[in-house]
């Protein structure tokens, strides 16, 4: 079997000329043709794949720096967020604390020991101390604090001048020494009285010695006495709120004249009024929020 191929040319002139290639070196040529062609072929399709993977890992680097601007942005939102609710905190923490304080001074002024304890009985359970100062114990003391002070009778119960003291004197009707169980304040006969503390009435009438005469329960022990009344706008069993008019000033009973006799009882101890009177100015001096929390 002939190994060679001819190959014949002519030319324009009717030139002939003839040339041999063998079937092996034939073979060869054709193929380095073929790998040429199949590998420019996949040049040109792994060209293509590769713009298109450079297209998505261009869209997927756009994608992610989107994503990381809005994560560093929620970042920063979040971090302004905790700040403000800390500083908020803080606030609150710096409040109740003076509140507490202010609280304590007003009664420490009166001769008040103020001591909340709650009940013992069908309570148990693990011991978890509260953090000096922390907010939970905070709010719970001066909660504990308002509600006692809503039964502290503070301020006068009516514009006036005093014209005797507690404690001892020398009896007004017979001169002779005695004790003064309270203030008197003088004033103009129907001058209003209030009621210096929340409270329900307990008792409400006349006798010869106090005059017609009102007696408020504060709750937490605490006692008021009004004497010497022209009238009473309350009754026995009413329910009254600190600033409440009561009655009017009057001179009846064992008096010689227009004046209330101001009485006020802690455990059943009488104390001096004079010191619960000076004490709203205290109150006064505080801020209007905190002032109203302690009166209101």
């Amino acid at each position: 079997m002939d190994k060679q191929i001819h190959f014949i040319v002519t030319g324009e002139r009717g030139e002939i000329r003839s040339f041999a290639v063998s079937r092996n070196t034939l073979k060869i040529v054709l193929g380095v043709c073929c790998f040429f062609v199949f590998s420019s072929g996949l040049g040109w399709f792994f060209s293509g794949e590769n713009i298109l993977l450079r297209q998505r890992v261009a869209a997927m680097q756009k994608n992610l720096a989107v994503t990381v601007a809005m994560n560093t942005k929620m970042q920063t939102r979040t971090t302004s967020q905790e700040q403000e609710q800390q500083a908020r905190l803080n606030a609150a923490l710096a409040d109740l604390k003076h509140k507490s304080q202010a609280i304590e001074s007003i009664l420490a002024s009166v001769g008040v020991n103020l001591q909340v304890h709650e009940s013992k009985k069908g309570a148990g359970g693990p011991f978890t101390r509260l953090p000096k100062d922390s907010y939970e114990g905070l709010t719970l003391k001066v909660d504990q604090y308002l509600d006692t002070i809503q039964s502290v009778p503070l301020g006068p119960p009516v514009r006036g001048i005093i014209t005797s003291r507690f404690g001892a004197r020398l009896d007004p009707i017979n001169g002779e020494a005695a004790f003064h169980s309270g203030v008197d304040i003088k004033n103009n006969p129907g001058t209003k009285i209030i009621a210096t503390a929340d409270g329900v009435v307990a008792m409400e009438g006349y006798d010869s010695g106090h005059g017609n005469f009102i007696e408020i329960n504060h709750g937490n022990k605490f006692q008021t006495s009004y004497l010497h009344l022209q009238q009473e706008f309350v009754k026995q069993g009413d329910t009254v709120t600190r600033g409440e008019v009561i009655g009017l000033m009057g001179n009846t009973g064992r008096s010689t004249g227009p004046h209330l006799h101001y009485e006020i009882r802690y455990r059943d101890k009488l104390l001096d009024p004079l010191k619960f009177i000076q004490v709203n100015s205290r109150v006064a001096a505080l801020p209007p929020k905190q002032a109203a929390a302690l009166t209101q």
